[in-house]
């Protein structure tokens, strides 16, 4: 999967230096922590791309690359929910569509931002 974002929102979180990346992408929306001793917080409004797949080398022609564990693949309402642990930091996944995901696929997430 790969996803063009929009900016919505940086959220400074709770744990030092964590912050809270909100996204829409087209039918999906998207929220990914990073530390920004990985990656330098974006501003809102930039773009930001996203790859989600089991392709190390994929993942690699992004800015960050990051690989984990799906923890998480639920409805609530009417919206489908995946939750991708990337080793602590979380990457949540949200759309009107099943996603297709089962828990502890293993995969890489690529992101470059604007």
């Amino acid at each position: 999967m790969e996803l063009k974002c929009t900016v919505n929102d940086i959220v400074l979180l709770r744990v030092p230096s964590v912050f809270r990346i909100i996204g829409s992408c087209g039918d999906y929306n998207i929220e990914m922590e990073m530390h920004e001793e990985l990656v330098k917080p974006p501003k809102k409004g930039s773009l930001m791309e996203i790859s989600i797949s089991t392709s190390r080398e994929k993942c690699l022609e992004y800015y960050f690359c990051g690989h984990g564990y799906v923890i998480s693949n639920t409805k609530l309402n009417d919206v489908y929910r995946v939750v991708i642990s990337l080793h602590g930091l979380l990457v949540v996944v949200k759309s009107s569509n099943p996603l297709a995901y089962n828990v502890m696929d293993r995969l890489y997430v690529g992101a470059s931002f604007d």
